[in-house]
């Protein structure tokens, strides 16, 4: 095995482990360290396919902002329940497990059945050039402006979301 193979392996239980845990917890804040997991993974996966760009803006976009609105949302909107002493549960309703196991099974075994049934060849990257360089060039000269009245948007976002959250208190 080599050694490519062996971190595309750990990478895919990271990640399809992570997801499962996200599914499976009844804890929102472990599902969104879970999610954080999952992205990491996702990353990684980017890395392992010699995708480095999107392996990047995975990280800024989802890693880095996403997940972050998602923790202070999370954060901000809890609130104390004198019903169950301060805990906080998430309570999810099931109406019907059958059509979500049979579009998930058929999903599932459509799945394996085409990639049984496919030809499977590695083709290796000769271009070790990089088009990371490139991006961050274009983001730091061309792009500033852009880039930047982005950030001020998003800081803007979530103190609007901040307010929002605190004013019913």
């Amino acid at each position: 095995m080599t050694p490519i193979l062996i971190a595309f392996l750990a990478l895919v239980i990271l990640t399809c482990g992570s997801g499962l845990a996200m599914l499976f917890t009844r804890n929102i804040l472990h599902a969104a360290l879970a999610m954080f997991m999952c992205m990491l993974g996702l990353a990684g996966l980017y890395v392992v396919a010699y995708a480095d760009v999107m392996a990047v803006s995975h990280l800024m976009i989802y890693v880095g902002g996403v997940l972050i609105l998602i923790l202070f949302g999370i954060m901000l909107t809890t609130q104390q329940s004198r019903e169950n002493h301060g805990q906080n549960h998430l309570w999810v309703e099931q109406r019907s497990f059958f059509w979500s196991a049979v579009i998930g099974l058929s999903i599932f075994f459509g799945l394996i059945y085409v990639f049984t049934r496919t030809q499977w060849e590695l083709h290796l990257v000769g271009n070790d050039q990089s088009k990371l360089r490139d991006v961050g060039v274009a983001l730091l000269t061309k792009y500033a402006f852009p880039f930047e009245l982005v950030g001020i948007y998003l800081l803007i976002a979530l103190v609007g979301a901040t307010y929002i959250a605190k004013r019913n208190d």
